[in-house]
């Protein structure tokens, strides 16, 4: 069967005329695009530096929650100084005298310290008779025996850690 001419004709047209001469633009993106992945970035980092100050806040804060306490702090402090002066008697650099009449004056200052009394001066009997200072003046009238006798036979060693016990202990 013959293929009627008229339908012929318009396919035969398009396959004889050439395509337009106009190029088509590739379609552009939206400015909105780029707005969003900027805000994207700027979220990201608010999230990333408020999360870091948060933390860096709450670190903090457990830090001086766990600090030691002033009177703590003092105690370490004295307790360097009854150390240093046990490790210069162990070096030799002090005898046992003047260690037990270095560690009287540390023991004065550390009641001086920590009460606020000016005790450095202070007679036995009143710094036995004040109970905060009662556990200091026992240790003190021990002390006072090798310090000032000519000969003893007491031991630095065992005055640091009587020493070092009652600095623990002070409350």
């Amino acid at each position: 069967m013959p293929v009627p001419d008229p339908l012929l004709r318009p396919a035969a047209r398009l396959l004889a005329e050439p395509a337009p001469g106009e190029i088509i633009d590739p379609p552009q993106y939206s400015i909105a695009w780029v707005i969003l992945a900027v805000l994207c970035v700027l979220v990201i980092i608010a999230l990333v530096v408020g999360t870091l100050k948060i933390t860096r806040a709450i670190e903090k804060r457990i830090a001086y929650r766990s600090r030691p306490s002033d009177l703590e702090s003092l105690k370490a402090e004295f307790l360097r100084a009854v150390n240093e002066l046990a490790d210069r008697h162990e070096a030799e650099e002090l005898g046992a005298r003047e260690g037990h009449h270095e560690l009287t004056g540390v023991m004065r200052r550390f009641v001086k310290r920590t009460t606020g009394h000016d005790v450095t001066s202070q007679d036995l009997a009143t710094l036995r008779a004040d109970q905060r200072t009662r556990a200091v003046g026992e240790l003190i009238a021990d002390l006072y025996e090798p310090d000032f006798a000519l000969a003893s036979d007491r031991e630095l060693r065992e005055s640091v850690r009587r020493a070092r016990e009652v600095i623990r202990e002070w409350s």
